[in-house]
């Protein structure tokens, strides 16, 4: 990491976790001094917009949600080149480690854990939202037995589709629906697909569909009909396998209407088979009557003395229970969760808290960077904490950025520069060389932030500097393959030196094949610049398989599909069938170290339809 705090708030305290395009830290809210989850993108991602895109989609889906089993969003951020989430941090485990340690899960315990999901994830329907990627990975469990989904990443609208086959499968395979599989048009019913899954795992110990390729376990999902879970744990009650069954039907129609609905069925296994969910519930309230003894006999006149004084102490008590029930509230201000007011103007804040009967006052001014003029940057109490209607929340007031003018420094020479820039209040940031025809060596190209830029004082400005003139320059030739001789040969004819020479055992390259180049190949070097090459020792190429899937146009009835393979054996035609327009086209195609896959359709070599890098 480039920085231990970003947003000048969140300090990283270690790393927790790692996703297929970002890590996970646990980090410390300076501000609020509270634990938070900050995702941050993997550098490889910054250079892809479309990564990028997707990443950014996740904080904008998820901060629409807010559900007690929902993992909450507070932040979203960009620092340097560093893009982040700030989330809620919850203590406690994947679902996933849960059924590792305990599968198969007690019936009631898994029912509960399902019961919660489907209330989270109906949430995001009613939101318009569906995760797309529900497993036991992206669900977490409290220490206090809390579910909550996590991972909104890949979410997107309801109206919107899933990609193709063909490209990157979005959702993890074991979990997949049978429509996300064929890149159709997905709907909340993909969800409860997945969840059937997540719950037949969670009772069997196993997933229900398994092979050692990902196509092969897609095209089941497609398919194949799940053994019935019975046949793994016989406590399963049948009413319980009809869910799981109902869920993960092949046809989304004929699965639950929405998550609700599942849940109400779960909810009916656990009033007929479990007693706690079974008492009679009043306004939300237990009812409890307590029994009543009648006496008789001797002593009567006393017994009804005291009966007639009970009466009375009954009727009083009534009468102020119903002066209470009136106007018990005036006496006993009820208790709110405080909202969050971070973020917000004073008067928007006053607003909002006027809605839950509560005051606001201003201790506090103070300057921000990350707050405008009369944003709230603070509050006391926190979002989430439960008080007394009529309690006054304490706020701090941004008073917005002090910010000055950055000084042009460019065409002064670096020591000036620096001067310059120090004599104003701003440090100097990275310095960076290379040629330039315009200044000369050790002058200053340009400057960022630009000059007249409005930064805080004591700012970095990062300065590129001339290196002089630029010399004459060679595309570096592509060496890989070549034998030493034939690449040295190509390093004097392109007027460039042969370097230092490192070998190493090699399954891509045979013995005496250059493997590695010092400098990659179309990249401009100066002449004569100094070459080192890595040489391998072999044993060389062995065979190896390649899935391959991908989705024909629908612009032709039929197509011829070819495929040709390139790589250290040379160029050879592996495949030439003929399909329908629109059709699914799944094959394995063998290889030797690395090279390409080209995929034509009919015969169109000079617009390859599909291009693999192996």
């Amino acid at each position: 990491m480039k920085s231990a705090v970003l947003g000048g708030r969140y300090e990283l305290l270690e790393k927790i976790g790692e996703g297929g395009m970002s890590y996970v830290y646990k980090a410390r809210c300076r501000t609020l001094d509270r634990m938070v989850a900050v995702k941050i993108l993997k550098s490889e991602y910054l250079n892809d917009s479309g990564f990028i895109d997707k990443f950014n989609t996740e904080a904008l889906a998820a901060a629409q949600l807010s559900h007690p089993n929902i993992v909450n969003i507070f932040d979203v951020g960009q620092q340097d080149d560093i893009y982040y989430i700030v989330m809620e941090y919850v203590e406690g485990k994947t679902l996933k480690e849960l059924i590792e340690e305990e599968a198969p899960l007690e019936v009631e315990k898994a029912i509960d854990i399902a019961i919660m999901i489907c209330d989270g994830i109906h949430h995001a329907h009613s939101k318009g939202i569906i995760h797309r990627d529900i497993k036991p990975h992206n669900i977490l469990v409290t220490r206090d037995g809390m579910v909550k989904v996590a991972d909104f990443g890949i979410a997107q609208a309801i109206s919107k589709k899933t990609i193709t086959f063909g490209g990157d499968i979005i959702g993890s395979v074991h979990y997949i629906a049978p429509e996300q599989a064929k890149g159709e048009t997905i709907s909340p019913a993909t969800d409860i697909y997945s969840l059937g899954c997540v719950l037949y795992e969670m009772l069997t110990a196993r997933m229900p569909f398994d092979a050692e390729s990902p196509i092969t376990v897609a095209l089941k999902h497609i398919h194949d009909k799940p053994v019935e879970p019975v046949n793994f744990n016989a406590s399963i009650p049948a009413s319980l396998q009809n869910i799981i069954l109902k869920a993960m039907e092949k046809n989304s129609a004929s699965r639950f209407s929405n998550a609700e609905q599942m849940r109400e069925a779960l909810l009916d296994i656990h009033s007929n088979k479990f007693a706690n969910y079974s008492r009679k519930h009043l306004n939300g309230k237990t009812m409890v009557i307590p029994a009543l003894n009648n006496g008789g006999g001797a002593g009567g006149k006393k017994r009804l003395r005291s009966t007639n004084i009970i009466l009375a102490v009954i009727a009083i008590f009534g009468l102020l229970g119903g002066i209470f029930y009136t106007i018990g509230g005036n006496f006993f201000p009820d208790e709110v969760v405080v909202p969050e007011i971070v973020g917000l103007n004073i008067k928007e804040a006053e607003r909002e808290l006027d809605k839950y009967n509560l005051d606001m006052t201003v201790f506090a001014h103070e300057a921000s960077d990350q707050y405008k003029k009369d944003i709230i940057m603070y509050q006391d109490p926190v979002k989430g904490q439960k008080v007394k209607e009529g309690r006054e929340i304490r706020v701090k007031l941004s008073t917005g950025s002090e910010l000055y003018e950055v000084p042009s420094v460019v065409g002064l020479t670096a020591s000036d520069a620096e001067i310059s820039l120090r004599n104003e209040g701003f440090v100097i940031g990275s310095t960076e060389k290379e040629f330039d025809d315009k200044y000369a060596e050790d002058f200053v190209i340009s400057q960022k932030p630009e000059a007249g830029s409005q930064v805080k004082r004591g700012s970095r400005v990062n300065l590129m500097v001339s290196k002089g003139k630029t010399p004459d320059k060679i595309a570096m030739p592509n060496l890989l393959g070549l034998t030493l001789e034939e690449a040295s040969r190509e390093l004097l004819d392109s007027k460039l030196v042969l370097g230092t020479l490192k070998h190493q055992d090699s399954n891509d390259y045979y013995v005496d094949q250059v493997m590695a180049q010092g400098v990659q190949a179309e990249v401009f070097v100066e002449q004569q610049s100094t070459i080192d090459l890595t040489i391998s020792k072999g044993p060389g190429p062995v065979a190896r398989t390649k899935d391959i899937a991908f989705q024909l146009p629908a612009d032709q009835d039929y197509y011829t599909v070819q495929i040709k393979v390139s790589d250290s054996k040379g160029e050879r035609q592996v495949y030439d069938e003929i399909h329908r327009g629109s059709e699914n086209v799944y094959t394995a195609v063998s290889y030797y170290g690395s090279g390409t896959i080209v995929v034509l359709l009919n015969g169109n070599s000079s617009k390859p339809y599909k291009t693999i890098k192996l």
